[in-house]
């Protein structure tokens, strides 16, 4: 075992999203160190989104990594779970319409689990708050013959770690350059939002859409619906560093830019405003109960983003240097199993790290499996933007 070993070893995590929160979370629950250092200036420097899925090798994950008071109070500030999925067209009439295979809502043994992406962060956060150095956005990275890593950051600054694991998201340089990962623009974007359950919306919102989960099946879209009704009156969930949560519908579309009237790009940056029009325009002649959503939406929430993808990927020169979720394998939202995998990720290779002999065998055998079944992961995701929104044509995919 050598997690007598780990302690002494100097651990740097670059990014402070929830991949690297949940590594940082595994190491700890071993009496593992490690430093965090995160390009934004402060935690709260940009919204994080407002709901993520967690499937039951994601939860695993969560459970394994997380010490028992937080774990549980992950699980008791999930949103309201319900049995069934809705599938509807949009005049709010049942669809036969397929399902995406790795979503869950009460169709297997345990429907997934739905936490507020804040919220979420904020446990994750729990005890590593002197462990994270913000502003620091890593620009180089020089590898020694003795495995030490002497990284730089943008404001002049390093750090000599003995392993380096890159948890920063689409954009990792580690990811890209060292880890070779290489992603496409599929050509596809998520539009955002959340419309919050307030007395107004409550009566103007068709009631089919008021639990659970329902999936909307329109001309080369989809639109995915999520309830997340919250319960933090239970005495263990009352906790002062939550932010409170109100109730909310969230939202998400998925589909071809040309259809909002947008043009494929690598980066989105309407305004609220616009977005609106765009979704307005698309649904004018959808039902007035489900378009009831959008008339009571919270602009601020309102978000276009791409969607990207990783290619399958074989194996690299395994070294003192790894990576974990987005950084390595993004994947399209389609297949709901990106968090999750990042969160396998963390699990894993906390594994390795306390029971293999060395920081670079417990590094190979970690990218040996993780590229395994993140690969598969790509595949489910692309599979599901199928589903969702149809064969992406040639021109899509441009290499990023």
């Amino acid at each position: 075992m050598m997690t007598k070993q780990m302690r002494s070893k100097r651990i740097a995590v670059i990014g402070a999203g929830l991949g690297g929160l949940c590594l940082a979370q595994g190491l700890k629950k071993h009496e593992i160190q490690c430093s965090i250092f995160e390009k934004d200036a402060a935690i709260n420097t940009r919204s994080q989104g407002y709901r993520i899925r967690v499937n039951e090798p994601g939860r695993k994950a969560l459970e394994k990594c997380l010490p028992e008071n937080l774990y549980r109070l992950f699980l008791n500030t999930c949103a309201a779970s319900y049995n069934g999925m809705k599938v509807l067209t949009t005049t709010l009439e049942r669809s036969q319409n397929a399902l995406v295979e790795s979503w869950s809502d009460g169709v297997k043994e345990m429907p997934d689990l739905k936490p507020n992406r804040l919220t979420l962060r904020e446990i994750l956060l729990q005890g590593l708050q002197d462990n994270i150095c913000f502003g620091k956005e890593l620009t180089d990275w020089k590898e020694s013959e003795t495995g030490e890593v002497e990284l730089t950051f943008s404001d002049g600054s390093t750090y000599t770690a003995d392993l380096v694991v890159a948890a920063d998201g689409v954009h990792s340089k580690i990811g890209k350059e060292y880890c070779k990962d290489k992603k496409i623009n599929t050509g596809n974007i998520t539009i955002y939002g959340r419309t919050f359950y307030s007395p107004e919306a409550q009566s103007a919102i068709a009631q089919e859409l008021h639990e659970g989960t329902s999936v909307i099946i329109g001309d080369r879209l989809s639109l995915i619906i999520d309830f997340m009704t919250f319960d933090f009156s239970r005495k263990e969930a009352s906790r002062d560093f939550l932010s409170p949560i109100s109730d909310y519908f969230y939202w998400a579309f998925i589909g071809q830019p040309q259809v909002f009237g947008m043009v494929k790009s690598d980066f989105y940056t309407p305004s609220a405003e616009e977005i609106l029009n765009s979704i307005n325009k698309v649904t004018h002649q959808w039902h007035p109960q489900l378009k009831a959503l959008f008339q009571y939406a919270d602009l601020p929430s309102l978000s276009v983003t791409p969607i990207r993808s990783s290619l399958p990927k074989g194996p690299w020169k395994s070294g003192n240097i790894t990576a974990l979720g987005d950084a390595v394998h993004t994947m399209s939202p389609a297949g709901g199993v990106g968090a999750n995998t990042a969160f396998t990720d963390a699990a894993l290779l906390t594994d390795y790290l306390i029971s293999k002999n060395s920081i670079p065998e417990a590094v190979a055998d970690y990218e040996k499996q993780m590229i395994m079944y993140s690969n598969q992961a790509i595949e489910i995701s692309r599979e599901g933007g199928e589903i969702l929104h149809g064969n992406t044509d040639d021109d899509g995919n441009k290499s990023l």
